[in-house]
């Protein structure tokens, strides 16, 4: 019980026991406060409305302002309202904001705080709750948003110096796969020699005058069409590097599709992962090419959590590839098996070229999908693919 209210307890028992006219006017007064203290926040709470503003995505490390903006369209001013905006711990070290604001008739507000994209995943924002109260700070009205805000941090993006897939059409806009992967009709530089660098490569007259050996340095190849698969159950990435292990397949997914969308090339996305935003397995998007698909791509792989139950990766591959005859298919996941390895191989035999990225092979793994023509690459512990570690 308030203090106000036991003085006004107090002034109605003595009123009784002595009724006098100063008395009951202040008993009077007394309610009067009380009864506009309770009604004045529930008659101005419909009149308060508000919006949050906030990037729909961050990259790693980014940061952003959030920003509430809050509109009181009453005629009676609000003594004071208190804001409180909850956030999420990863995205930044307050947990909690929280304001104290007074508005005038047809005032508005803004306030800001900031965030910064820490872990790759999808956030909410909120729930925004606020307090109005009166003069005397009794009778305090709370109101609550409906809905809160998401906020998706794509993966990390490695750039890759130099990346090749082989094509499987030999009539393309990019020259057919030639050689070891490298195509000898562009030169793009000489460098020094390593061992291991087939002699072929030799630059003769950059040697001679250099002093040094030198090779040449050929352009990579890269496919016209390229669907990324990665596999994304929980059963898919056993061991207890699990975690470490998806979220590396993750940033190898993302890498890989920058590269290839930067040099102009259609890059498709399928997963047996789950869009936890829309609350339903990751949908797949066809090959195309542009900033605004990669967008879209990253989008995915920034909301991408792992499924507990549906398909495994295998059935995806053998009923529903969303790539035509001619293109190049990079599987990423942990491990080959068997059953993979047989469907690569089939898909191969349909004019598709194949490749795989293993973000933890076993001992044998990519030695026995080159043996059978595959084109497999490891992921390192940054999620960069390189063709061996």
């Amino acid at each position: 019980m308030t203090l106000l209210r036991s003085i006004t307890i107090i002034a109605i028992v003595w009123m009784i026991l002595d009724p006098n006219l100063i008395i009951g006017m202040v008993v009077s007064a007394l309610i009067g406060v009380q009864v506009t203290g309770w009604a004045w926040p529930r008659f101005v709470r419909n009149q308060i409305s508000w919006q949050r503003s906030v990037p729909s995505a961050l990259a790693p490390a980014e940061q952003a302002d959030v920003v509430l903006r809050i509109v009181y369209r009453g005629w009676l001013p609000l003594p004071y309202l208190i804001v409180r905006e909850d956030i999420p711990a990863s995205l930044s070290e307050m947990p909690r904001r929280q304001w104290v604001v007074s508005l005038r008739p047809g005032q508005q507000c803004t306030l800001r705080y900031p965030i910064q994209g820490r872990q790759r995943g999808l956030y909410w924002l909120g729930p925004l709750k606020m307090w109005v109260g009166s003069v005397f700070a009794i009778n305090e009205v709370q109101l609550g948003e409906p809905q809160q805000t998401p906020l998706t941090i794509v993966p990390m993006v490695l750039p890759f110096q130099s990346f090749y897939l082989p094509n499987a059409l030999p009539y393309s806009q990019e020259r057919y796969h030639l050689g070891l992967f490298d195509d000898p009709a562009q030169k793009i530089g000489v460098r020094q020699y390593q061992t291991g660098d087939p002699p072929r490569r030799i630059d003769w007259k950059t040697s001679a005058r250099v002093g040094e050996l030198q090779v040449r340095e050929l352009a990579p190849v890269v496919a016209r069409e390229t669907l990324i698969v990665l596999a994304f159950m929980e059963s898919e990435y056993p061991g207890r590097f699990s975690y470490n292990n998806r979220e590396r397949a993750v940033v190898a997914a993302a890498s890989l599709a920058a590269a290839l969308i930067y040099r102009r090339q259609p890059v498709g996305f399928q997963s047996n992962g789950y869009d936890p935003l829309l609350r339903q397995p990751v949908a797949t998007l066809a090959p195309a090419a542009g900033v605004e698909h990669l967008r879209e791509i990253l989008l995915r792989l920034g909301r991408i959590e792992p499924a507990t139950d549906g398909a495994p990766i295998d059935h995806m591959l053998s009923d529903n590839l969303a790539l035509s005859r001619g293109g190049t298919l990079v599987l990423i996941t942990s491990s080959l098996n068997a059953r993979i390895l047989a469907i690569l191989l089939t898909i191969r035999r349909s004019g598709i070229k194949v490749s795989i990225a293993l973000a933890d092979p076993g001992p044998t793994d990519l030695l026995q999908a080159r043996q059978h023509g595959i084109t497999a690459f490891q992921i390192n512990r940054d999620g960069a693919i390189v063709p061996d570690v």
